[in-house]
């Protein structure tokens, strides 16, 4: 099949831009001839190559406006009509609506991913609302006029299936490695945390992931585990700085560590040594999936999430999950999950999940 995937950024850090990338790899590998079609530019507007080739499949930037953090308008649409299959990932986007209306007009199949349908409007930034709900009517049409629609939870699911029945349900998956690899590095060793309780947190670093949270709880947490220790791995949005403060004004400055970002292989052989793997993220749009969830649950650990949508349909009973975004909440959980460890799930690879959507377009294409 010839595939055209539409997203509005690639070759950055994030999420979606992982789900792009495994994907378009996955599917070529299969023999597909792949095209990603993204934006010149970053979600904050800087411009990066127009065009770029390798892993077996091509990619084409589209110059692009850009009117304000991650709202582009193409200034072209190139012709989809000798494509099998527009897979657009990402509903909530001028640049992927657009293309979604030519693709209709070519009278192409579209596959529309679509993340935390609704969540927007409910940004904690109030004033952003009146915006929030036109991206959501957008990808409202989005939604409606797509041929199949692919969630990656249950609950997205259900409200989905509320304007549209062809509606499936595929997961993100994890590399292979994860199942297997035996890191070299001795974690708690080279940090000096050998006899500590390891509370991990592995995300960016920036509010609407919660790092604040679980700086705020470690006082309670420290008062029933003397020799627990949070340490956050990921990117600064910013954000670090203020996080030592904040440790600092609780008094656990000397139980938090805080490492940036790290290798694969250091981050699994964090995983390895961690007792609970925190993911407090605020919000019902700062999740879709979660990775790092399958991260922690490929290694065996014990999790401890907040109550956004996605975290809370995935967990149920593999896991905790802390009410109202609230950091007490999150420090009884947390103790709970240091006292009784759960079971860890299946999770998938990311070779299953090409294979799960490659099936998706097969129907689709029949």
């Amino acid at each position: 099949m010839k595939i055209a995937i539409v997203a509005p950024y690639f070759g950055v850090r994030g999420g979606r831009e992982q789900t792009v990338y495994e994907l378009a790899r996955g599917l070529a590998e299969r023999g597909h001839f792949v095209k990603v079609f993204t934006t010149d530019r970053t979600p904050s507007g800087e411009r990066i190559n127009h065009t770029k080739k390798g892993e077996g499949f091509e990619v084409e930037r589209i110059k692009s406006a850009f009117v304000a953090f991650r709202v582009e308008i193409p200034l072209k649409i190139p012709k989809l009509s000798h494509f099998d299959i527009v897979h657009v990932i990402s509903t909530d986007d001028i640049f992927t609506f657009l293309f979604t209306i030519a693709a209709k007009i070519s009278k192409k199949p579209v596959v529309a991913t679509v993340f935390t349908p609704l969540a927007l409007l409910k940004h904690p930034r109030r004033f952003l609302r009146p915006f929030m709900a036109f991206i959501e009517l957008i990808s409202l049409i989005s939604t409606a006029i797509s041929d199949i629609v692919h969630v990656k939870n249950d609950i997205d699911f259900e409200l989905v299936r509320k304007i549209k029945r062809n509606v499936v349900v595929i997961p993100d998956g994890i590399p292979k490695y994860y199942f297997n690899l035996k890191p070299k590095i001795d974690f708690r060793r080279k940090y000096g945390l050998v006899g500590k309780k390891i509370i991990l947190f592995v995300n960016r670093i920036h509010p609407l992931k919660g790092p604040q949270l679980l700086v705020e709880a470690m006082p309670e947490i420290l008062r029933a585990y003397r020799d627990a220790f949070a340490v956050f791995i990921g990117p600064d949005a910013g954000y670090v700085e203020e996080l030592k403060g904040l440790a600092m004004k609780k008094g656990v400055q000397d139980s938090v560590l805080f490492l940036g970002f790290v290798s694969e292989e250091e981050k699994i052989a964090a995983y390895d040594a961690a007792d609970v793997v925190v993911i407090p993220s605020i919000g019902e749009f700062t999740e879709a999936f979660s990775i790092v969830l399958s991260e922690a649950w490929a290694r065996g650990k014990t999790v401890v999430v907040s109550e956004s949508r996605a975290l809370r349909s995935r967990v149920k009973g593999h896991g905790y999950i802390f009410r109202d975004y609230d950091a007490r909440n999150l420090a009884e959980a947390v103790k709970e999950a240091l006292k009784s460890p759960k079971d860890a799930p299946k999770v998938h690879s990311w070779d299953e999940v090409v294979e799960m959507m490659e099936k998706v377009y097969a129907n689709l294409n029949r």
